[in-house]
């Protein structure tokens, strides 16, 4: 029989990107998979906003498992988590949370190298970054345990002089470290994407951006992950606000129905 996690894997190897809808509660997974969508993923600032915290691990994270197995138990496709920096800075705390989430049954997680500090967010050294992955993934498979980790890096997002060699250090470390893919947020440049993706067999992930070339583009230069960050719940937020605008200005609910 295969599993969700060996479901999730295959679709980062098909010909096409695999486009993953983002989620954050229960109703929104189930909208998506309706709408055919092969696997979900969630985000970390949606789902701190519907729970009125703000991004960066201020959702805690007995709240994120209990979103999680709401949201695993309707699910019929695999489910990816954004667990940010894995809501420790200790690799053995880190695994904990990620066999907590395994067991309601997530097949993907997405770590990431940057923390949030007092004011700002700022990358971990990369080194020390590859040391904690590898930790990790030899606890994860010393117990057994298949999830599909997908390490994210914010060199674009909080980027220094040279972003893509930047990128591409942080690469070498992760993949050797066990990564499963690269998640670039940020990165919407395609020739900086064709080199990125032709130094390694590791999947890559880009988020949506307005800039973002289209998807046969991506595909071209061999991008196999594509995200929707929280924008789809922020599309979401604006359409509520046009709509209850237009019930205050007609004075009726008439624009809820049409």
């Amino acid at each position: 029989m295969v599993t969700p996690y060996q479901r999730f894997r295959a679709l980062h190897y098909q010909r096409s990107p695999l486009v993953l809808p983002t989620i954050w509660d229960a109703r929104s997974a189930a909208v998506c998979q309706a709408q055919g969508s092969a696997a979900v993923g969630t985000s970390s600032a949606a789902m701190a906003s519907v729970l009125g915290y703000a991004d960066g691990e201020q959702l805690p994270f007995a709240e994120l498992r209990y979103l999680v197995g709401r949201i695993c138990a309707g699910a019929t496709v695999p489910v990816s988590v954004d667990m940010e920096g894995g809501y420790s800075r200790e690799p053995a705390q880190i695994l904990e949370h990620i066999r907590e989430l395994a067991a309601l049954g997530v097949a993907g997680i997405n770590l990431e190298d940057s923390v949030a500090a007092p004011g700002r967010r700022e990358l971990l050294a990369p080194e020390a970054f590859a040391a904690t992955l590898a930790a990790v993934r030899a606890g994860l498979t010393a117990a057994g345990v298949d999830v599909f980790l997908n390490v994210r890096t914010d060199t674009y997002l909080l980027p220094g002089p040279q972003p893509l060699a930047a990128t591409l250090h942080r690469l070498r470390l992760y993949e050797a470290a066990g990564a499963d893919g690269l998640f670039v947020p940020g990165l919407t440049e395609l020739a900086a994407i064709q080199r990125l993706c032709q130094a390694t067999s590791l999947p890559v992930n880009l988020m949506a951006l307005p800039a973002l070339p289209d998807f046969a583009a991506l595909a071209a230069a061999g991008v196999r992950r594509l995200s929707m960050g929280n924008f789809l719940l922020e599309a979401l937020s604006q359409r509520q606000q046009q709509l209850s605008q237009q019930i205050s200005n007609d004075q009726s609910f008439c624009a809820l129905f049409a």
